[in-house]
Parts: C-alpha cells; structure tokens; sequence
C-alpha cells in the first residue's frame, strides 16, 4: 500500500484524534472526556504533517514554525522545561535566530506502520520542508527507545541534557544539525544510486 504525506498549518483534526489514540494506547496520558492530547492544547503555530494509507491517517508529525519564545527566552514548546538543558545548548540557541530553528512536536505512527513507510514519508516530508525554509537547527524531546532507533539509522542528534521521565517514558532532550543531516542523506542517496548503477552494469 502505498503512503501519502499532506501538510496542513495550523493542524488536522483527523492527526490531533490520531495523537490522542496513540498517546493512549502507549500510557502515556489518561482519557479525557475531550479526546485530545491536553499537553498540545493552546500549542505554537505548527505545520502538521499526516501520512495516510487509503485516505486513513496512520502517522503525524508536528513542526513548530512560531519563532517567538514562550519558554526561557529559548523555547516554544513547554515539554523542553522539563529538561536541564546544558550550557553549549542554551548558549548556541541563545545566539541563533530563533526563525531559524524547528521545534519538532508529537510524533505518532499506529504500531502496524512503524519503521517503513510512513516514517519514512513523513521524515523526507519535514527534512524537504526544513531545507526549503533555510531551517539551520532542529530540536525535540525523544522517548529514549526512540532516540536509540533513530541513532542506529544514522540521524546526526546531539544531547542536549540527560534523560528524564516525561509523558510516560524515559525522554532525552535532542538536537539535529539539518545541514548535517541534509548532507547524510544526500550522500547516502548518492551511493544507493551507485551501488544501484553497479549491480546494472
């Protein structure tokens, strides 16, 4: 089956339910007579990306793109509050322009999708938008399982403070180099084509 990925500022609500499911099955929060993650209410502005199977959301993924600060003159999202975030972190946040660096959001993926497709589509989805936007610096709370599978497929993240609980789960503040990441990807692209080109030939 194939996976579509649509972007939607400001949010879908069909994600939001989506979020909401996962983030329950996963004991992460309680129900609410609400169905929404209460955490993600009253959120920044952000781009919602949603991969889809057959018009079905299976996976989300939020970008931060409000530039403006709410937390420690630093960050938009509250969950970073939680976390001693070290000094090399602060101080290269502190002299970056803040336009120039995402805060990545809740990301979900229903158990039957994760680790293909849909993350797939939805990481090229939010890498293709970072480069287009001139995104210099990416920056999220990780659950630590999570973390590690990202690391072992060579996503370049950095620590920016030790694990904590948060939200059900053992979580470690992360931050991506996107220009770093950008040339990872292209140069292991390039030697799938060739490695492509030599079975060929």
């Amino acid at each position: 089956m194939s996976i579509t990925v649509e972007a939607h500022t400001g949010g879908n609500e069909a994600a939001k339910r989506l979020e909401y499911e996962i983030y329950l099955e996963e004991g992460y929060i309680e129900a609410n007579e609400f169905g929404v993650v209460l955490e993600n209410e009253n959120y920044p502005d952000f781009i919602h990306f949603v991969a889809s199977e057959n018009g079905v959301p299976v996976g989300s993924l939020r970008l931060v793109t409000d530039p403006r600060p709410r937390h420690e003159g630093i960050f938009r999202l509250a969950s970073f509050t939680h976390f001693g975030i070290e000094d090399w972190a602060r101080d290269l946040l502190a002299r970056a322009d803040l336009a120039s660096v995402v805060e990545v959001g809740t990301m979900v993926i229903r158990p039957g999708h994760r680790g293909g497709k849909a993350y797939a589509a939805l990481f090229t989805k939010a890498l293709e938008f970072s480069i287009m936007s001139g995104l210099r610096y990416a920056v999220s709370t990780v659950d630590a399982g999570f973390h590690d599978r990202l690391l072992r497929r060579g996503i370049p993240m950095r620590r920016m403070g030790e694990p904590e609980f948060y939200m059900g789960s053992e979580t470690i503040p992360v931050m991506v180099d996107i220009r770093e990441l950008a040339q990872r990807v292209v140069a292991e692209q390039a030697a799938a084509a060739a490695g492509g080109r030599a079975l060929a030939s």
